[in-house]
């Protein structure tokens, strides 16, 4: 009996994958990864996009191997971000807002605290937008916020990507948490979900 091998994001991978609105060819490729249900077999992934491109981004840490099929969240994000927010908010706050504004979830803020927060991540967004049009090249795709000159944790972290040509800010209270499985999960959720926010 031969074993299945499964490919996933990491959280490098997340943020290389979507991080533009308008995604290159091997950003497109790393989204395919997130692209199912279930998480998608190796040999798929290669037959569509080639060893040579699953080398180098497993090189570059991006993708990692799993030995079984890991299901893809299946809850509407409100339900889902509450088993997520410990791992990845210092503070265990934590929301996902549209690129127009909109809250779509949160835990930990209140109501009208998310509701500032989503409109404050989109006025970044279009801030960085607009630098990108004019050839700043922004390195990082998040914006933090800090509470003492020494700069030690930030107090609030914004973190932009977008999926499927949709943006998404998901908005972080004390230290970011990101480098884990749950980040990856969280978005892979969105992924697969057909979330879409329209402006109204």
């Amino acid at each position: 009996m031969t074993q299945t091998d499964y490919l996933m994001l990491t959280p490098a991978g997340v943020f290389e994958a979507f991080a533009t609105r308008k995604p290159s060819d091997k950003q497109q490729a790393l989204q395919a990864v997130l692209s199912q249900e279930v998480a998608i077999k190796k040999s798929d992934w290669v037959g569509s996009y080639g060893e040579a491109w699953l080398k180098i981004f497993m090189e570059k840490g991006w993708v990692e191997t799993l030995f079984s099929a890991l299901p893809a969240p299946c809850m509407p994000l409100d339900k889902f971000l509450p088993y997520v927010v410990a791992s990845l908010s210092g503070q265990r706050k934590a929301a996902i807002a549209s690129n127009e504004g909109f809250c779509l979830a949160h835990i930990g803020y209140s109501l009208e605290q998310a509701d500032t927060l989503s409109v404050a991540a989109a006025d970044f967004g279009d801030f960085l937008s607009r630098q990108q049009q004019r050839g700043w090249g922004i390195s990082g795709e998040a914006v933090s916020f800090f509470q003492h000159i020494d700069l030690l944790l930030p107090s609030t972290s914004f973190i932009f990507l977008w999926i499927d040509g949709s943006g998404y800010f998901l908005i972080l209270e004390g230290e970011p948490l990101t480098n884990n499985r749950a980040f990856v999960e969280l978005i892979w959720g969105i992924k697969t979900s057909g979330l879409r926010f329209s402006q109204r």
